[in-house]
């Protein structure tokens, strides 16, 4: 996902502001498992697509709303997010990302088919196109070229049998739909940056009531670290309002899974992780159809944007 670099900022502690838009692998992260997350391989065909909302804070300040449907169809699979700015930021500045991937599905595997992800900012275009063959070769039309963004392109061989991010967080969910865990380390490509997605399981915690969420209860919390491959800014000075710097600083991301859709296997519920801007969180607001009534909120008092699940 492309972040207004507007955004992006750096402390003394805090942030300076940067121009134009970036990629952000965290947001990348938090849109993905917003859809990705919504079936597994082993689930089958829905009568009617599974849909999520979520909320994204920073700093205890919403920054994005994010829109997510899931369609499962015979041995199909596609994944449709968007997200737009939203809360004060929103007012300032205006922006929005659509992302969709399409592949077929099988006990044990995924096979993306399409990927794609469009987003203006300033009516500044950043579009990727990924093509997949079915044989694990994939091509990339990507706007602007990585050139443009001081960048290596990604090479063809360092591509092959990898998966776009939306694709990969499926694959998450559809081990811990079998029964499977976190573990797992996956290869992927966005279009501009080749690295691997490496999950681990945290084990099961307490997700607290929050006016700012759907769900209350027991989730299983799953770590992501980003290990990476090809692709990378050439230079070390273009900071990110997700990432450090320096690749080896950022944080992992994690996230809590916990069934909440009919019909669908565990979805996320939250996300965190850390940011030069302050706590980043990810709420899940809304689920369709829903496997119950959603808990009551509890009052505003008890409620904090940022609160992290008991341990």
């Amino acid at each position: 996902m492309t972040l207004p670099r507007a955004l992006h900022r750096r402390r003394p502690g805090p942030p300076a502001a940067l121009p134009r838009p970036t990629r952000s692998r965290g947001l990348t992260l938090a849109l993905a498992v917003g859809g990705g997350a919504l079936a597994a391989m082993t689930a089958p065909a829905m009568a009617a697509p599974v849909t999520a909302t979520y909320r994204v804070f920073v700093g205890g300040v919403t920054v994005l709303d994010v829109d997510t449907t899931l369609d499962l169809t015979g041995d199909r699979y596609r994944i449709t997010v968007s997200a737009v700015t939203g809360g004060y930021l929103g007012r300032l500045f205006s922006w929005r990302t659509e992302s969709q991937s399409d592949g077929a599905r099988s006990a044990d595997a995924l096979r993306p088919a399409h990927h794609q992800q469009t987003s203006v900012f300033r009516d500044e275009p950043r579009n990727v196109t990924l093509s997949y063959d079915g044989q694990g070769d994939v091509t990339a039309s990507v706007t602007p070229p990585p050139e443009q963004d001081d960048r290596e392109p990604v090479p063809p061989d360092l591509r092959r049998g990898t998966l776009d991010p939306l694709t990969a967080v499926l694959g998450l969910l559809a081990g811990v739909g079998r029964g499977e865990g976190c573990e797992r380390t996956l290869p992927v490509y966005d279009g501009r940056r080749r690295y691997d997605m490496v999950f681990s399981e945290v084990g099961r915690r307490i997700v607290d009531q929050s006016r700012f969420s759907v769900f209350a209860g027991v989730a299983l919390q799953c770590r992501v670290s980003y290990r990476p491959v090809a692709g990378y800014p050439r230079s070390a000075s273009s900071g990110r309002f997700w990432q450090r710097n320096d690749r080896a600083e950022r944080p992992p991301v994690d996230l809590w899974l916990a069934p909440v859709a009919a019909g669908a296997p565990p979805l996320p519920v939250r996300l965190e992780t850390e940011s030069d801007f302050g706590s980043v969180v990810l709420h899940l607001t809304g689920v369709t159809p829903p496997a119950a009534a959603p808990r009551p909120a509890g009052p505003p008092s008890e409620a904090v944007a940022g609160a992290p699940p008991r341990r």
